[in-house]
This record gives C-alpha cells, sequence and structure tokens, in this order.
C-alpha cells in the first residue's frame, strides 16, 4: 500500500527555526486543536489487535496508567535536552489547559546516554569558552532503565562545578532542577526518577504543573505492548518486508544516501527474521531481536542466544498478555525501537504524538510501514520545536566576512601595490613589465611553460620585495584574519541552541511559553 499523499505534517517544513525563540509548529495551531477536538477513537473501532478492539486496547492502557484522554504525548531520553526539545513539553501543557486531557512525557528509559558531558559557556580573561563537564553515572553501553544514582556527593559536586562556572546560574532554573535531583537521593531512586523528579521542579516553576511522566519501561510491562510485540512476533516476516519496503521508499522519496539513515534495514537470515526491537538485560548491551517460527511454536532471540519459546496459539490470546512472559520472569527486557515505539503509542495511546523535527520526518516512513503492515493509520502527530538562545554576547561574525579577509590576504601578496600606499617607483615599473610579459606569453605562446613559469617566479620574487616595503601590512592582515576566526569561534559558543534547557534565565523560557501558547493558537 503506498503512502497517503495527504499527510499532516509536511516534511518541507520541518525546518529548525534560526531566529531566537523562533517556534516551529507543524501543522499550524489550529489545525492540531481540531485534531483534538475531534478525537479519533472511532477510527480504531474497525481495527484489531489479536483478539480485541484497538479502542477496547486503548481504553484498558489508559485505565491501567491512570490517563484520561485526550491523551497528548512527548518525549525524549532522560538527558540534559535542550530547550527545542523542552518545547515539546510546553506545547503538551498548552494544549491539554485548553482542550482538556492528560499531558504525557514519554521518558525512553530504554535508550543509550549519547553524551557522558554537559556543556556549559564559561566567560574568561581569555575570552568565551566551552567546558564540558562530565556527568556521573553515564554507561555508553547501559540503558538508562538500569541506571543506579552514584553517592550524593558526586552529583552534589557536578551541580556545584556546573554552577560556578555559569555566569547566569542565579538567573537560570538550574539551581531548582539541582534542588530536585538532589532531594531525590534521600528515596534511593534510579537515574530516571531523579531526573523525572527535577523536570517536573521546573515545569512547576514555570507554571506548566500537570504534565505526566512515563517510562517506556513502564509502558512494555502492559498486556497492551506484549500483545502489539506479539502480533509483530505472529507476523514477522510480513512485518520485516513492510518495514524494509517503507525504508526504500522513505529513502528514495528523500534522496538519503547516508548507510543506516534513517535505520538500518531488518535482517532476514534464512528462517530467522529481525524484529524492529532490542533485548536488554541489565549489566548486558543492547541486542537485536530476532524471531523464527517452528511449526506451532515460535523462538525469540538474540543475535547470539534463544531466550525464549513461546506457543503460537499462546501468543494469539488477550488474556496470555495479562501476566510477564516467562521470559520477563527470568530477566529479559524487550524494548521497542524508535519507530515501534511510535508506532505503538500511536495505535495503542496517544490521541496526539509531538514529535521534534528528526521524529516527525522518520515518523513520515513509520506511517508507511503501518498502512503497508496493517492497513491502519495511527492517531495524529505533530511537530514543535524552538530555538532559545542564552544571554551571551554574539560577535555578529559570518563566514563570508572571515572569506573576504582571507582573500583580501591572498590578494595582498599576489598583487601587493593593490594594498601599500607607497610603492617604490623602480619596483612598481619593474612589476608592470613583468605583468606585460606573463600576458604576452599567455596569449601567444601558452605552450612556452618554462618561459612563463620563469616570469611567474620573478614576479614572485618582486611581489615580495615590494611587501619588505611596508612589513607591517602582512601582519596587520593575518591578525585581523585571526580576530575574525576568533570572533566566529566565540560566536559558535554563544549561540549555540544545543545547551541544557535549564541554564536559561527563567524569564526566557516564561517568553518561550507565551510564544508556543501564541503558535498554537494561530492559523
Amino acid at each position: 500500500m503506498p503512502l497517503s499523499p495527504e499527510r499532516i505534517v509536511r516534511y518541507d517544513r520541518l525546518v529548525t527555526p534560526r531566529e531566537h525563540l523562533g517556534v516551529l509548529v507543524e501543522p499550524a495551531g489550529d489545525r492540531v486543536r481540531s485534531l483534538l477536538k475531534s478525537p479519533g477513537e472511532t477510527a480504531f473501532s474497525q481495527q484489531r489487535l489479536l483478539d480485541e478492539s484497538l479502542t477496547a486496547v486503548r481504553a484498558r492502557l489508559r485505565e491501567q496508567l491512570g490517563l484520561t484522554g485526550p491523551v497528548i504525548l512527548s518525549g525524549h531520553q532522560p538527558e540534559f535536552m535542550h530547550a527545542g526539545v523542552f518545547a515539546k513539553t510546553i506545547a503538551a501543557h498548552v494544549l491539554v489547559q485548553e482542550l482538556g486531557g492528560t499531558a504525557v512525557f514519554l521518558m525512553v528509559d530504554s535508550d543509550v546516554t549519547k553524551t557522558a558531558r554537559l556543556a556549559v559557556p564559561q566567560n574568561t580573561m581569555g575570552g568565551l569558552r566551552r567546558i564540558e563537564i562530565t556527568i556521573p553515572d553515564r554507561d555508553p553501553q547501559r540503558p538508562f532503565e538500569f541506571e543506579t544514582l552514584s553517592a550524593r556527593e558526586q552529583w552534589l559536586q557536578f551541580f556545584a562545578g556546573t554552577g560556578s562556572m555559569y555566569e547566569f546560574r542565579d538567573q537560570s532554573l538550574l539551581p531548582t532542577f539541582a534542588r530536585a535531583w538532589l532531594t531525590t537521593h534521600d528515596t534511593r531512586p534510579t537515574y530516571c526518577d531523579a531526573f523525572a523528579r527535577a523536570l517536573a521542579a521546573t515545569e512547576v516553576e514555570l507554571g506548566l504543573a500537570g504534565v505526566r511522566s512515563l517510562t517506556v519501561s513502564r509502558l512494555c510491562a502492559t498486556p497492551a505492548f506484549r500483545a502489539f510485540l506479539a502480533r509483530m512476533a505472529l507476523d514477522a516476516a510480513s512485518c520485516a518486508t513492510h518495514y524494509n519496503a517503507a525504508l526504500i521508499t522513505f529513502r528514495q522519496r528523500h534522496r538519503i544516501r547516508a548507510r543506516g539513515r534513517p535505520v538500518p534495514r531488518l535482517v532476514v537470515s534464512g528462517q530467522a527474521v529481525e524484529l524492529p526491537c532490542w533485548v536488554l538485560r541489565p549489566n548486558e548491551p543492547r541486542r537485536r531481536l530476532f524471531v523464527t517460527t517452528h511449526d506451532e511454536l515460535i523462538e525469540l532471540a538474540t543475535d547470539n542466544r534463544v531466550i525464549a519459546e513461546i506457543r503460537r496459539a499462546d501468543l494469539r490470546q488477550s488474556a496470555f498478555h495479562a501476566e510477564p512472559w516467562p521470559l520477563e520472569r527470568a530477566g529479559w527486557c524487550i524494548r521497542p525501537r524508535a519507530l515501534a515505539l511510535s508506532a505503538f503509542v500511536r495505535l495503542c495511546l496517544a490521541d496526539l504524538f509531538i514529535h521534534g523535527i528528526g521524529g516527525a520526518k522518520y515518523d513520515e516512513m513509520m506511517e508507511d510501514f503501518l498502512r503497508r503492515w496493517l492497513g491502519i493509520d495511527p492517531a495524529p502527530a505533530c511537530c514543535v520545536s524552538a530555538t532559545a538562545r542564552l544571554p551571551l554576547e554574539a560577535k555578529g561574525v559570518r563566514l563570508a566576512d572571515i572569506a573576504a579577509a582571507r582573500q583580501q590576504s591572498r590578494d595582498l601578496h599576489y598583487n601587493p601595490q593593490r594594498h601599500l600606499p607607497n610603492v617604490p617607483v623602480e619596483l612598481a615599473r619593474r612589476r608592470e613589465e613583468l605583468v606585460r610579459r606573463s600576458a604576452e606569453l599567455r596569449a601567444h605562446h601558452p605552450r612556452d611553460h618554462a618561459g612563463r613559469r620563469l616570469v611567474f617566479r620573478e614576479l614572485r620574487r618582486l611581489n615580495e620585495q615590494i611587501l619588505a616595503a611596508d612589513p607591517w601590512r602582512t601582519a596587520e592582515y593575518d591578525q585581523r584574519i585571526g580576530a575574525l576566526e576568533a570572533q566566529w569561534g566565540h560566536d559558535q559558543i554563544a549561540l549555540d541552541r544545543e545547551y541544557f534547557y535549564a541554564l536559561h534565565p527563567r524569564a526566557t523560557l516564561e517568553k518561550l511559553v507565551r510564544v508556543i501558547r501564541g503558535a498554537l493558537r494561530s492559523s
């Protein structure tokens, strides 16, 4: 089944805002609100997941999670995210405040960290520099859901060190975030507990109270997810075929050539079929999930071991999924990858999913995959992002300014007479003669390479003699290039939009809330 030509989110409009406090809402705010004012539960009444209607699955899942509709979902890994990511949570709150329902932040604790350092700008006597501060408890091989907190003293040192280097600490939400994080240590929490509490504290500070936090690990412990996983396992070959077909179509449509973008292809090797899921276990790296069908048994395996065999008849029954599978009781965890996670929550939970720019782009592939595989359109999605910059002075230097200065310096060496006010008359006359001779050879004797090379070398030597008459001019031009490059480097630090959102002054984030509220009300 081909991709529907009428997609709510326009791919070509998914562009990062360039200006400070610029906001992207796609589609426009009035369209987003209209999607929520007429929730599409009836669209799922004729669709089934195993032996139940999707409507029943969605209702039961919301009841188990204590959520009332409409459910507006956003999410991200529990990283120290930038304001453009935090904008999704702001948008969810604004929509719920206006239309009712529940705003949920889906914490992707099944993922692994992308960085073990926090970038902080620091003003010094030598200028602005970027400090990279090591974040405690970051293991690039361990999913967040298995992270425990190290000693409180380590985190106290981390936040104190960050604050001591940052001149706008007292204006920012960093103290609020840090206090909530450190208070969490009193209850023996996990890393994700601390992150959820700190995130909620900053939300309250901005008047965004009521945003619920939900982890992927909690979501995957529900009968609804087990049923979704069972549906993929029972239909593994078709699932992988349509997934890969949607991937190929997406890459062709958007002329993507980079290997593995947006996601790798699912592997089909003999009878073993890869599903878009991870297999996790504490103290072990994530592994891919493979399914092999043997008559009435389905074998689930990683790339190096079998983890379970389940009867196909059991997988077909919703009642079987009411309790943890045997593999879960044995310590194995199965978690959906990014597109499978989006597919599950948009089918089984959300009335609206708020993506960032990357997720909104890649979800085009996911929608195509679901239409091909199940003939289902998921709940709608939109995209919200923003750009916010720290209150750091920018020099306003462009790469074009540096290129122009470099060109001027180059021209100084090839045409010094254009840049020096007092060129000795004899040197100027000899240079004119050499230039005339070079033009004559080029026009009438183009194959006299030896002659042309001799004139070029003499002209170069003479240019150096002319420059020697004003030895400071070369240094002046080089210093200008160096100064522009330093100012451009300063701006790359000052104007970076990727800084942790809690480093921003509270006033900046309050204004961002107002801008997003306005964008969601506009047409």
